[in-house]
């Protein structure tokens, strides 16, 4: 792979990556985070094995919404042939900027599989999983991984990686047995991005400025993950903006909230299901309300949109929302 490719590119223009976060980066999280200036966003993760198979469900997680420009889709497996062949998919079908393989999910059904996290534990299949990507899909191919998988550190995988083709490591600065608990470890992350000439990416508790400028001007690529759930705008704030007013929440939420429905309808879900979907971003946005009963039975926009008008005194509309970018064929 050239050095100067869409990794590379992107990198220059100092934001913050959208991390690949199952069940939360579909195509209206990415939207709005694009919005508001990620350098790039990655989907959730795509099983290479159903993708092959004739599972839809991985040609849904990995759709892209209507002009999406920087599209980087996440795949996970072990099989190198299955994860060629699924790459080819989802490039033919949706042409990604890059291909993302996971090596950091520390989730049991994943690890026990061999994939995930535990593909650490494998560094040459790991890389030759990169290679025939690299060789047979033509655009960058990234991981994303962790600090260790037991005795299996990044430091004795990353430049397999490297030398197998690789155009960036993103590593999220805990390992797998801490999955999210624990202090991210930065300066582990700084020790590694000198063991490689590819770009280094750290994931891991960054949410403020001054965190962020601090290890941009080390040279880390800075991806956020959960500091962005129901607050989409930090990609701007981490650059200087000011943070949203409640009100302003709640308009952002409402707006996410029509997008998703409008997503969801294209592959049948009715409103009300799509509001079940909702919820838990729903409680990600409005988390400094002290009563959220009411958000367990919140199952259309309209309701949705009569206690933001009450609560934070505004008048939003649904009609006042652009839905065309989430207008989808798979």
């Amino acid at each position: 792979m050239n050095e100067d490719n869409f990794y590379t590119k992107k990198l220059k223009q100092k934001q913050a990556i959208l991390a690949p976060m199952a069940g939360y980066t579909d195509a209206p999280f990415r939207y709005l985070a694009n919005s508001y200036g990620s350098a790039w966003t990655v989907t959730e993760m795509v099983s290479a094995k159903a993708l092959v198979n004739g599972n839809l469900q991985g040609v849904e997680i990995a759709a892209a919404y209507k002009n999406e420009k920087d599209l980087v889709i996440q795949i996970y497996g072990r099989e190198p042939e299955l994860l060629t062949e699924a790459g080819q998919i989802l490039f033919e079908k949706y042409q990604p900027k890059a291909l993302d393989l996971n090596m950091g999910c520390p989730v049991k059904k994943i690890v026990s599989k061999g994939m995930g996290s535990s593909l650490m534990q494998e560094p040459e299949l790991a890389a030759k999983i990169v290679n025939n990507l690299v060789n047979k899909v033509k655009i960058p191919i990234s991981v994303k991984m962790r600090l260790a998988y037991k005795d299996k550190t990044a430091a004795g995988i990353i430049q397999k990686l490297e030398d197998a083709g690789a155009s960036l490591i993103a590593i999220h600065a805990r390992t797998a047995e801490q999955k999210y608990t624990g202090e991210a470890n930065w300066q582990e992350i700084v020790k590694l991005s000198k063991l490689v000439k590819i770009p280094i990416v750290g994931s891991g508790d960054i949410t403020s400025q001054a965190e962020f400028e601090n290890y941009s001007k080390q040279g880390l690529g800075i991806m956020i993950a959960r500091a962005s759930l129901g607050k989409p705008w930090i990609f701007a704030s981490l650059r200087g903006a000011a943070e949203p007013s409640k009100k302003e929440i709640a308009k952002i939420c409402f707006k996410h909230a029509v997008l998703h429905c409008a997503w969801y309808q294209n592959i049948g879900l009715n409103e009300k299901q799509s509001m079940q979907k909702f919820r838990s971003k729903l409680l990600a946005y409005l988390v400094f309300l002290e009563d959220k009963s009411e958000f367990r039975h919140m199952d259309s926009l309209d309701n949705l949109r009569q206690f933001i008008n009450s609560y934070f005194n505004l008048e939003i509309q649904e009609s006042d929302i652009n839905t065309k970018p989430m207008q989808r064929k798979l």
